[in-house]
């Protein structure tokens, strides 16, 4: 009697759970990007949440890669989250890509909006936008900017604000990655830098950099006082970097289903909810996978149309 109540309570379970019917170990959250970046901090936040929904461990692999992703088994055991250069940028804008994350991977839904930050060091003594116009305007050239990597969503920002602003400044291609970058602002080794919010947080609490300009649609709580980048007219860049969640290729109908369900569990979670805000991030989940799909070819158009615009060219 008491072996069929067992096993009465392990099916309730696993069709509440939905994925844990898929496999009997672990599910694998595989990440793009190290440990420190947005989205991996994002998966970092939202496992133990997942866990509960699953019923199941969840082991993070950082900088996986979207190659790893590709080619794990569609059965519901993995889950893969990404950004807007990977998704949306790189297999619009990269000649030689022929990555398609609609065809190649399953979209479940948009995870987060992380906007990016315009940021300077502090010892230029530039406190706004305005005076960094204006400073620009005066020295033509004179300031340095780096935009993280050549493929990078942040140098298609780069090109969009100074296109639009109407400002020369130039970029020291000598400095690669977000660490290195920010090492760079902080110390003044370069002038300015655009990223993630959670990347520059830090620095800009401990006031090494002054936040300058905020990719995205309205002002952030973390940087209550910092414009907008529609507020100013830039166009072509409304908003910052994104990230979502995928499965492979293949994955079923239902076990997206199941996933995007534990998505929704975790994301509204009051702690989860804190967690991401704190890093200037908000919660940004789709409608449905298909409404994140539509979103991805939408962006990828967008960043397209700008790259073209301001002659940026990825080989």
């Amino acid at each position: 009697m008491r072996n069929t109540m067992v096993s009465l309570l392990t099916c309730v379970f696993s069709a509440q759970a939905g994925i844990a019917m898929a496999q009997d170990g672990p599910i694998k959250f595989l990440t793009t990007y190290t440990a420190e970046g947005s989205s991996s901090r994002t998966a970092t936040i939202m496992t133990p949440k997942l866990e509960e929904y699953f019923g199941l461990r969840v082991e993070i692999e950082y900088s996986a890669g979207l190659d790893a992703a590709i080619a794990a088994p569609n059965d519901g055991s993995t889950i893969f989250i990404s950004t807007v250069g990977p998704m949306a940028l790189h297999p619009n804008i990269v000649a030689s890509s022929d990555f398609n994350p609609l065809r190649d991977l399953r979209p479940v839904t948009l995870l987060t909006a992380t906007p990016d930050v315009l940021i300077a060091n502090a010892g230029l003594g530039i406190s706004t936008l305005d005076e960094l116009i204006a400073y620009a305007r005066e020295h033509p050239g004179k300031l340095t900017y780096a935009y993280i990597a050549p493929r990078s969503i942040h140098r298609i920002e780069f090109a969009a604000l100074l296109g639009e602003l109407r400002i020369e400044v130039r970029p020291d291609d000598s400095i690669r990655g977000p660490v290195a970058s920010m090492d760079a602002v902080a110390s003044g080794a370069v002038d300015l830098v655009i990223t993630t919010s959670p990347y520059v947080a830090p620095l800009i609490e401990n006031g090494s950099v002054v936040p300058l300009l905020v990719a995205h649609p309205t002002r952030i709580p973390l940087l209550p006082d910092v414009p907008t980048t529609v507020e100013r007219g830039v166009t072509s860049v409304p908003h910052g970097s994104w990230a979502g969640l995928f499965t492979p290729a293949g994955t079923s109908d239902e076990q997206v289903a199941h996933i995007f369900a534990a998505v929704q569990h975790a994301m509204s979670d009051p702690a989860v909810v804190a967690q991401i805000n704190d890093l200037g991030m908000e919660i940004s989940l789709s409608e449905s996978p298909q409404a994140f799909s539509a979103y991805i070819q939408a962006e990828g158009a967008r960043l397209k149309a700008t790259a073209e615009q301001f002659g940026i060219a990825f080989d």
